[in-house]
């Protein structure tokens, strides 16, 4: 139940066996293979770096992926619930990996996509060409003139274009435009004709205001009058429309433009069809793309290896608890070949693999997010176990809410045995659940306060169990559940101080397990017993233990925490400052926040109650509707209740997350390493399962 040891192996064998070793140790899944280069020195400019081609694993993984995307874009995958919540990894069994590489045929089934996959790209280009074509002979559609007459008047200019509805009525005012050009409202299927400088009346006006902002126009003019006509239209922000370049008129070309549309998207629709016959082979294909993915990488694990002319080099991370296993693979497949095992080099980054009993398993998903915990420190997922679900129990607090949420995680927990991930998720539900239902007892609450006699009767079943379990009330004693909450801060606080102590005497940093963790061990506690002389009255041996405590732990940390710090007066300086939590590893300021920061306990466990009761009261006022009742009232109890459940979860789970990240973790973690990632065909979107 730790941090797995990992130990650094060499292994030189003969060039000509360097692929078959590769392989061997692909299939084993138990190397981490790293850079030979840079971990000998002394072989760079003797040995060298082998280039390797992935060209066959790209090409195909090209391939695939290109299927892939035109089955997702016209026949995409329907997801089930599982599938929503996380991605779910590929289960593959060996037998069916054989049977999908010697039968699936990868060229007859691309070159169909690809065909297919041209045949839509044209037909969406053009798709694409003819709705701009569209939008932009939109404004001349409804005109009955053939454009080319248009252009061909000799006598008169024509100008079509768009102007605010604002401007119009003065634009018929205006004695300008009077003078030099006469205008036209243009309608969708008529031509309201106005005479220049004449006011505009009712309807055109009801007009304006159908058709919208802006109207469109058509004026005409002389053609020795047009720089004063295109300025006196200007003055009314009138913006032009040129005249497209097309033969005819325009409804005719739209017509032929709305054919092709048609076509165009009847080429879709057959792509589609032929597609969805394609997404038969979806699994197939997603077993081949991880096979050369997987391929792939161990092609490129070479280039990590050293090449000399006749021997080659590999280096790599691999678990002690797995040492043997490999050992005894290359005795026997590879006794040509050498290789020695040693410790990583204390200043070395080394990867992090943890072994965790399943019991504790899923609290480690949780470390996970915050990050892996650096090699030569410890694991805390044993340790925050009892934390995170006592926080989670008493934000959620109801004993109805965590039987529906015990019943849940073990409903997933059964259906994702398969997906290791998933499974551990779905049991910190189940853990979260037990936690709810235990402290929904110890405080009273059953969908919050529905076992009263008002909503189920007289000696109702919820109402005695309440009063068999119930030992506090948060609603009826806030205080006393509050200096709870406070308590259990202090306690977590003071816990995780302990596990700095822990960590340091691991690495046998005796100093800084004093220093920075039994001196506020000392200091803290006495503090404490000093503020609640402010409530209450201590026996005066309790008084002069705790100021005995303070002045201990106090002077204890004056004198230590500052002495990186140069000079005397620099060291005890620091030490003071300290005290307040500027410098060192703690503060008084910051243990009386963070302890501060458990009032979310409450908070949260009184907030489910509340919203809960809220949902009672208003089914209870339902129930007394004639006929339909007793209906209403289910209805609004199911709808209110799964609701604060749902949203109630949230809250427990981030904010408990948010106790052990920032008040716990902070007094004593620091991850950051990197998992242990051991070359094998196993990723996060496919799984090998493993024979005998």
């Amino acid at each position: 139940m730790a941090i797995d040891t990992i130990k650094k192996v060499a292994i030189v064998c003969p060039a000509t066996a360097v692929q078959r070793l590769i392989k061997t140790l692909h299939e084993l899944g138990i190397v981490e293979i790293i850079d030979a280069l840079e971990q000998f020195d002394e072989a760079k400019g003797k040995l060298q770096r082998q280039e390797v081609s992935t060209e066959e694993s790209d090409t195909h993984l090209q391939q695939i992926n290109l299927v892939l995307s035109l089955l997702d874009t016209f026949a995409p995958e329907k997801k089930g619930f599982f599938e929503g919540l996380t991605p779910l990894p590929l289960v593959i069994e060996p037998r069916e990996l054989q049977e999908t590489l010697q039968s699936f045929d990868l060229e007859a089934h691309y070159a169909t996509a690809h065909e297919l996959d041209e045949i839509q790209r044209n037909a969406e280009r053009k798709i694409s060409e003819v709705q701009n074509r569209l939008k932009e002979l939109a404004a001349f559609e409804d005109i009955p003139f053939s454009v080319q007459d248009l252009k061909r008047l000799h006598r008169i200019r024509l100008l079509l274009g768009f102007i605010p509805a604002k401007h119009l009525e003065a634009l018929g005012q205006d004695e300008a435009v009077r003078k030099w050009l006469a205008w036209d409202v243009v309608v969708p299927g008529q031509l309201l004709r106005k005479d220049a400088g004449a006011n505009l009346d009712r309807p055109v006006k009801e007009l304006a205001a159908t058709l919208g902002d802006p109207l469109r126009i058509i004026a005409a003019f002389q053609p020795e009058n047009e720089e004063a006509a295109r300025k006196a239209l200007a003055a009314h922000e009138f913006e032009e429309i040129p005249l497209p370049e097309i033969p005819g008129k325009v409804r005719d070309h739209v017509r032929e433009l709305k054919g092709d549309l048609a076509e165009c998207e009847e080429q879709i629709a057959q792509i589609k069809t032929k597609v969805l016959d394609l997404s038969k082979h979806r699994r197939a294909l997603g077993v081949l793309k991880a096979f050369w993915e997987s391929n792939r990488n161990r092609r490129l694990a070479l280039t990590s290896s050293a090449a000399g002319k006749w021997v080659q080099l590999l280096t790599g991370y691999v678990r002690e608890k797995d040492l043997p296993r490999l050992e005894e693979t290359l005795r026997r497949a590879f006794p040509e070949a050498s290789y020695s095992v040693s410790n990583p080099a204390p200043e070395e980054s080394v990867p992090v693999s943890l072994s965790l009993p399943h019991f504790v398993r899923p609290v480690q998903m949780l470390v996970d997010l915050f990050g892996l915990p650096q090699y030569r420190t410890f694991d805390p997922s044993p340790f925050i176990l009892v934390s995170f679900f006592l926080f989670f129990g008493i934000c959620f607090s109801d004993v109805a809410y965590g039987i529906m949420l015990t019943a849940l995680g073990a409903y997933l927990s059964a259906k994702t045995k398969a997906y290791r991930g998933l499974n551990n998720f779905s049991r910190i539900f189940l853990y979260a659940g037990i936690s709810t239902v235990i402290f929904g007892a110890l405080l009273g609450s059953w969908f919050g306060d529905l076992y009263r006699a008002e909503y189920l009767g007289e000696g109702n079943v919820l109402l005695r169990l309440q009063r068999t379990f119930a030992v506090l009330d948060p609603m009826d004693k806030p205080i006393v559940a509050l200096v709870i909450a406070l308590c259990i801060g202090m306690l977590n606080q003071f816990y995780g101080i302990a596990l700095k102590m822990y960590g340091a005497i691991r690495q046998q940093d005796w100093a800084a397990a004093i220093f920075d963790g039994l001196f506020w061990l000392i200091l803290l506690p006495g503090m404490v017993m000093l503020i609640s002389l402010m409530f209450v009255q201590l026996p005066r041996p309790v008084v002069t233990v705790a100021v005995t405590m303070v002045v201990a732990g106090s002077l204890g940390l004056v004198l230590t925490q500052g002495r990186s710090s140069p000079g005397i007066a620099g060291r005890l300086l620091t030490g003071v400052v300290s005290l307040y939590g500027i410098v060192g590893s703690y503060g008084c300021t910051a243990f009386i926040g963070d302890t501060l920061s458990y009032c979310r306990l409450l908070a949260l466990g009184l907030t489910t109650g509340i919203v809960a009761q809220s949902f009672n009261m208003m089914a209870g006022m339902l129930r007394d509707v004639p006929y339909v009742g007793i209906v209403l009232f289910i209805v609004a109890l199911v709808i209110g209740h799964v609701f604060n459940f749902l949203i109630s979860i949230l809250g427990a789970f981030v904010h408990s997350m948010r106790l052990i990240f920032v008040e716990f973790f902070g007094r004593f973690y620091a991850g950051g390493a990197r998992p242990f990632r051991p070359l094998g065909f196993d990723t996060a979107t496919a799984i090998l399962k493993k024979t005998a």
